[in-house]
């Protein structure tokens, strides 16, 4: 006569129903981010330890959980967000509090059996979890303001240490300092005291004419002002730009001032930058693209990231048109002197 397998608690067959769930969640959810594979590979983890009897599946879950969460708040918190409020993130919170709790109890619930585990392996992740939400921080383009050195549907991995001291020529992501819950990423042109002008599309820094290999023009005509700057505006400016114009321009050409940063668009004519709401504040820095690790023929009509024809556009050309070439492709700066 066998022995009988014994039940499995109803905490542990919850356990690892959510870790499924949410493993399914982040496959589904990889065109929006591909880093999602690396979550859904991570609860798949946690549904089979649990499964096998490893409590720490559960305890591992619910503290990797736990700090993404703390991640997450402290990213929020230093860059900000597009589209977040607070009753949402109340919401989130309590969801996930709930999903970490029902996790420590499927641990808990195998704390006695013979293959509770090691948690060394958890606790680095959840370490690392931490740690690389205050390092790098991920950004998807939709735009083709840098063209073409940044192309739209790129995503970018943004290192964001050093970010406060850029240098001339540095591709820097910012806080939008019209709006800071929207992020830019433009070419650093003008450092604090810098002198700078564009006269017939081409800039002029201190003085002396730029040799820009990265930039690119794709109208033929030539704008009053957008090619002839500072000049007499021809379009809706920014308070800020109004203010660049009014108390930064001496003798022709813009002066940086302290702790600021002149940007360009690469694609200068079609470039939502300095030229139209000012300089930006040291404080809005947040860091610079690092690589990118994967990038897609997107749709120009994608619009922003939180719409509704974005996310469209990313299920139906994720897989379809892949750039390979550009995958873990490094951003570099271009020296500017």
């Amino acid at each position: 006569m066998t022995d009988a397998v014994p039940e499995r608690p109803g905490a542990v067959k919850l356990g690892i129903a959510i870790a499924i769930v949410l493993a399914c969640l982040y496959l589904v959810g990889i065109p929006l981010s591909p880093l999602n594979a690396i979550l859904a590979l991570v609860f798949l983890t946690a549904a089979l330890g649990l499964r096998k009897g490893n409590a720490w599946s559960g305890y591992g879950a619910a503290l990797f959980l736990a700090a993404r969460w703390a991640s997450g708040m402290a990213a929020m918190a230093r860059f900000g967000t597009e589209s977040a409020t607070w009753a949402g993130v109340a919401v989130a919170t309590v969801l996930i509090g709930g999903v970490v709790y029902l996790f420590f109890r499927a641990g808990r619930a195998l704390s006695g059996s013979a293959r509770t585990g090691s948690g060394w392996g958890w606790i680095a992740l959840a370490v690392v979890t931490v740690l690389a939400g205050q390092l790098f921080h991920a950004y998807v383009i939709p735009t083709g303001a840098m063209e073409d050195t940044i192309l739209i549907g790129d995503q970018l991995l943004v290192g964001v240490l050093g970010a406060s001291t850029p240098s001339r020529g540095d591709i820097v992501v910012f806080r939008y300092p019209v709006d800071v819950r929207q992020t830019f990423v433009k070419r650093c042109m003008g450092m604090p005291g810098d002198r700078i002008k564009l006269v017939d599309k081409q800039v002029y820094l201190n003085g002396k004419k730029l040799d820009e290999p990265y930039a690119c023009h794709k109208t033929a005509y030539t704008d009053p002002y957008r090619d002839n700057f500072p000049s007499e505006p021809n379009v809706h400016l920014f308070g800020q730009g109004h203010d660049m114009l009014d108390h930064h321009v001496v003798n022709g050409e813009v002066v940086v001032p302290p702790d600021s940063y002149f940007v360009l668009g690469d694609n200068r004519d079609a470039s939502l930058d300095s030229r139209y709401w000012g300089f930006v504040p040291r404080a809005n820095l947040i860091g610079k693209p690092w690589i990118v690790y994967w990038s897609y023929e997107a749709s120009v009509e994608a619009g922003a990231t939180n719409s509704i024809e974005y996310v469209v556009d990313r299920y139906r050309h994720f897989f379809t048109n892949p750039r390979w070439r550009r995958v873990l492709m490094p951003i570099r700066g271009y020296p500017v002197n």
